[in-house]
């Protein structure tokens, strides 16, 4: 008995050590960041913008219409019976109805449109990170974007690692402001 409870506590004590060799290694990136480096990103918004010109093309039309309509109806007022008004103020109504239904199923179907454009973009990032762990034995990575992460070391950013991986050129540096000539007080 106490043979086995001897080889027990070893074979407890050699898997206890493997698992505690195993070293959990953190990394963070900003998404945010990665997904404006892409080229991919710049298409889709260019499309986004596009579709949702066309549909805010197509309101104001409506609202067109709906002013037209309702500045008739103001110059003959005066020359119409109450019942004809009444059908003026409801034709009115409605097209306001339409109007703001139009503007709600537009911003869905942008909000869709943006979805379906972004979709092969987020994954092809995600495949980038998920590839990046692998072959550098990260166990997690966090999004400094999320804003979840507290605190990271500078040499644990992955991004210009996915960067690479997804051959991503570096943004240009933004311009730097002219500075005026310091003057001294007289």
């Amino acid at each position: 008995m106490k043979k086995i409870s001897a080889i027990i506590i070893v074979v407890i004590a050699t898997v206890a050590s493997v698992y505690a060799q195993k070293t959990t290694k953190l990394g963070y990136l900003n998404s945010s960041e990665l997904i404006s480096l892409m080229p991919e990103t710049a298409k889709a918004d260019s499309a986004v913008d596009k579709y949702a010109a066309e549909l805010d093309a197509l309101g104001q039309q409506m609202y067109l219409e709906y002013q037209k309509k309702a500045t008739d109806a103001q110059a003959k007022a005066k020359t119409l019976s109450e019942e004809q008004l009444e059908i003026i103020g409801k034709e009115l109504a409605d097209l306001e109805k339409r109007i703001t239904d139009f503007q709600q199923s537009a911003d869905q179907k942008i909000g869709t449109k943006k979805e379906k454009l972004y979709a092969p973009i987020l994954q092809k990032a995600n495949d980038g990170i998920k590839a990046v762990a692998k072959a550098n034995a990260y166990t997690y990575i966090f999004d400094s974007a999320a804003g979840t992460l507290l605190f990271a070391d500078e040499s644990d950013d992955i991004l210009p690692l996915v960067k690479a991986h997804l051959k991503l050129p570096d943004p240009k540096p933004a311009p730097k402001p002219a500075t005026a000539p310091a003057t001294t007080p007289k």
